[in-house]
């Protein structure tokens, strides 16, 4: 199945099926622009359904097995994708997010799940943009944890928790001044 869809060839009066597995060039696409190790399992599997004439419904599930770099080891770690989509599109999808008046008191209610009607949608695009929010942007795997580093020039004694507190130093001072009196 192409990932191109087109509303104008679609029936209007019932639901359309699909189950989209992405060709092995658009998950090399994928790869490059979500900057992952390697994607597995893609699918998509869902239906867009009419609900007017100008607006149409999308329900899917996503799933996929991404590799990312750990940000801490860089060893690859494992995500597992199985995430439901939701979406509604509609030629007044730009009225009903942008074209409200604030007034500074009211709030303003913002859909995220309502997108403009064209004549077109690509479910290739709908993976890329549902990946991109659910991957952790900071990949970690279990027990990783960041060390601590510290550089100095030479002979000097490297800054650390007790060296870095400052009263502790004013408090070694005093002792100091009043072992001398």
């Amino acid at each position: 199945m192409d990932s191109l869809l087109r509303f104008s060839e679609l029936n209007q009066s019932k639901p359309f099926g699909f189950h989209l597995r992405l060709s092995n060039q658009k998950v090399s696409e994928l790869i490059k622009r979500l900057d992952v190790l390697n994607i597995k399992k893609v699918s998509l599997v869902g239906s867009l359904s009419p609900l007017s004439i100008d607006e149409w419904s999308l329900k899917a599930v996503l799933k996929a097995t991404v590799k990312q770099k750990c940000v801490i080891s860089l060893k690859p770690v494992q995500t597992v994708v199985n995430d439901t989509i939701s979406r509604t599109f509609s030629a007044l999808a730009l009225h009903y997010n942008y074209d409200a008046d604030d007034d500074g008191t009211s709030p303003v209610i913002f859909d995220d799940s309502l997108h403009q009607l064209n004549d077109e949608i690509d479910l290739a695009e709908i993976i890329f943009e549902e990946l991109t929010l659910i991957l952790p942007l900071y990949p970690k795997i279990e027990g990783a944890e960041l060390g601590c580093y510290s550089v100095t020039e030479p002979g000097v004694k490297p800054l650390n928790e007790e060296t870095i507190k400052p009263f502790a130093r004013l408090s070694e001072f005093k002792d100091k001044l009043l072992k001398k009196k």
